[in-house]
Order: C-alpha cells, then sequence, then structure tokens
C-alpha cells in the first residue's frame, strides 16, 4: 500500500487537521529524476511527496497520542473564537444581507476587499452590521464576496437558522456545490477552497442551518443597498492586523512564506517554477552582459 493510499485511508474526512509548510520544497529532484527531465515535474512531485510525508508523519503521532485530534481541533476553534473583531448576534437575528466591494489594483494603491453584511430579526428590524477592508492576500471580487458569508456566519449563536440574502448567483451555485454535498478531498483543487471549507466548519460546528436567497443586484431593496454601502465605505478603513490564517477553519492549511495557499497546489507551485525558471533564464550571461534584466521586455 503506497503512502497515497495510507493518506486517503487515514485523512477521509474532515476532522483530520494538519498543518504543512512547504516554503523549502520548491526545486529539489526526486532520486528518478533523469538529467534530461524537465524542472517542472521534479518540483510538482517532490513538494507532493514532502506535504504527503509530513501529514503521514502527523497522522502516526494520532496513533499515540489518541486526543491530539481533538486537542488540535479545540485549539483551531479556540483561534476562531479571538476574532473579537467580529461582534456576537443576538439568538433573534433570522436574516442577514452580504456584499462586497473589490478595488483592483492601480499604480499609486494595492488592491483592496472589504466584505460587509446586516443582520435582522424576524420583524426587518436591524441588528447590528458589520464591514471591514481586509488585507490583499490573493484579492478577488468572488473572494471577498465569500468572506463576507464567512464573517457573517462567526457572528451567530449557536443552533441558529439564518436566511443569508445575496445578489451574486455565483456564490449561491458555489455554495451548493461545496458545502450542501459530502466532504471530498476534491474541493483542495478549487480556488479558495479554504474559505469554503471554513463555512463548512463553522456550519457544523455551530449546528446552523442556512439558506441562501437570491435577491436582484441594483434594484430597490433598501437592506441591499445599505450593505452594498457600508462595504463601499470600508475601502477607507484602516486594514486590522490580524493574520489572514484566523479567518481559516480548515482540516489542511497548506502554507508557503507563512502565508495560506488558497488554491490548487500544484497550480501554485507550477507558477512558482515557471517564475523561477524566467528569473535564471533573466539572469544568463548572454543578457546580463548587455545591461540590467529591467532593460528588457520579457512579455
Amino acid at each position: 500500500m503506497n503512502d497515497l493510499t495510507i493518506l486517503a485511508l487515514r485523512c477521509n474526512s474532515e476532522k483530520c487537521f494538519f498543518n504543512v509548510s512547504l516554503s523549502e520544497t520548491v526545486g529539489y529532484p526526486t532520486k528518478h529524476a533523469k538529467v534530461f527531465a524537465a524542472y517542472l515535474p521534479i518540483t510538482l512531485s517532490t513538494s507532493w511527496s514532502y506535504a504527503t510525508s509530513l501529514a503521514l508523519t502527523y497522522l502516526e503521532s494520532l496513533s499515540f497520542t489518541p486526543s491530539s485530534n481533538d486537542n488540535f481541533s479545540s485549539t483551531s476553534t479556540n483561534d476562531a473564537n479571538d476574532n473579537t473583531f467580529v461582534p456576537s448576534l443576538p439568538p433573534s437575528v433570522q436574516n442577514l444581507y452580504t456584499d462586497h466591494s473589490f478595488r483592483h489594483a492601480s499604480e499609486s494603491t494595492p488592491p483592496s476587499m472589504s466584505p460587509a453584511w446586516l443582520a435582522l430579526d424576524d420583524d426587518g428590524f436591524i441588528l447590528d452590521s458589520f464591514s471591514i477592508s481586509l488585507p490583499s492576500c490573493s484579492p478577488s471580487a468572488l473572494r471577498s464576496e465569500i468572506y463576507a458569508v464567512v464573517l457573517g456566519l462567526y457572528a451567530l449563536p449557536f443552533g441558529s437558522s439564518i436566511t443569508i440574502n445575496t445578489d451574486c448567483s455565483q456564490l449561491i451555485s458555489l455554495w451548493t456545490s461545496f458545502v450542501n454535498v459530502p466532504f471530498s478531498p476534491k474541493l483542495f483543487r478549487q480556488i479558495n477552497h479554504l474559505l469554503w471549507l471554513s463555512i463548512r466548519h463553522i456550519v457544523k460546528n455551530l449546528d446552523l442551518k442556512v439558506k441562501l436567497n437570491k435577491i436582484p443586484a441594483h434594484k430597490n431593496n433598501a437592506h441591499n443597498i445599505q450593505v452594498d454601502s457600508l462595504a463601499k465605505n470600508a475601502h477607507s478603513f484602516m486594514q486590522p492586523t490580524f493574520s489572514p490564517m484566523a479567518i481559516y477553519q480548515a482540516p489542511c492549511l497548506l502554507k508557503f512564506n507563512s502565508l495560506p495557499i488558497d488554491m490548487n497546489i500544484r497550480h501554485f507551485l507550477r507558477s512558482i517554477a515557471d517564475a523561477r525558471a524566467l528569473l535564471s533564464f533573466c539572469s544568463m550571461a548572454r543578457f546580463t552582459a548587455l545591461g540590467s534584466p529591467s532593460l528588457f521586455d520579457w512579455a
């Protein structure tokens, strides 16, 4: 039985938690590598093997310390509960309106993500609202939309039944594919999988009953207009000092240079290999003899 088969058997649910650091894995050839082998397959093969070996080491340690999995899970949950920047909502909450605002990078400003939510009770009275400007780690419009849902779920009390109102049809479609289904390791191949795994973890741990409702965008819905304004105004807020890791509640957390990898790990490593190959190419003597690499258009 090979290592990957063992890993699949031992870590087949969301109760399996482990951390893997990949900052030292790029560029080491395997013992089966040929002299003429391409650089890219070597990088991917070795990095995945390294991650697998670390995972297996952790899983083997569970055999000797049966309670370690519980300790790890509770530690992660406690870290999530330390997110005091998210207000706690009362049991009367029935509806959440979520929205986001995303600004692309410009010459003078970095990209900016700002999610927001608005909480209402059954009578339509506003209980609380929240908006924040988040660190730009893998920024995108969809990512900031998912963040709005994650932060809204964090604020809910245990056992809540909630309707999340959003004008993002893609969010509802992905929720159906990633949350309303049994866990599958294939989810790790998806972009933003750490956020989706966090949503699954929060929903399960807080025993939440969540329904998503699609509302028309740019229509005369007062609550949707209000939460949209909250998100846009948050761009002017000072970004919080917490790490991007503070929001995640995922069973497997891969990191590179202390930042979470929230995309297909193979695609991520491929992009690193491509960047290193380009850097090596630009640094060749035939080019550096002519001048600085910045003088050339490498596109």
